[in-house]
């Protein structure tokens, strides 16, 4: 089997990358870690990292953004931003924090995914 893009990953063979040491069945988020697809195909390729379904249903995997079309991630910056509006005292701050919105489902998630490593605090307190 091929790697898919769309399904987690875990790890064969313990490496060490991105100044951490990864584990055997750790799983491995490249996406939010920002991982070249090319290099993380590489180590597919190279049996260090797999695919497996019963890891994937015990750890409850991803941020879950994957499988939200554009209407509910519409819905997600909706309600970030609603939390955000309540926690700044200016609009200007406001204006600097907000999750930004778009039409496109890939940057859709790519700005959520970077709103939440800027400002993720914002949402859950």
């Amino acid at each position: 089997m091929s790697l898919q893009y769309d399904r987690p990953v875990f790890v064969k063979v313990p490496f060490t990358g991105g100044n951490r040491e990864w584990k055997r069945q750790e799983h491995f988020p490249w996406k939010e870690l920002s991982v070249d697809k090319n290099a993380v195909e590489a180590l597919y390729n190279n049996d260090y990292l797999y695919h497996n379904g019963e890891l994937e249903d015990k750890a409850k995997v991803g941020d879950g953004l994957e499988a939200l079309d554009v209407e509910a991630l519409t819905s997600v910056v909706n309600s970030i931003n609603e939390k955000v509006k309540a926690k700044t005292t200016s609009q200007a701050e406001f204006d600097r924090k907000k999750c930004k919105k778009s039409k496109i489902v890939e940057k859709q998630r790519g700005l959520i995914r970077s709103w939440r490593r800027t400002y993720g605090q914002l949402e859950n307190d």
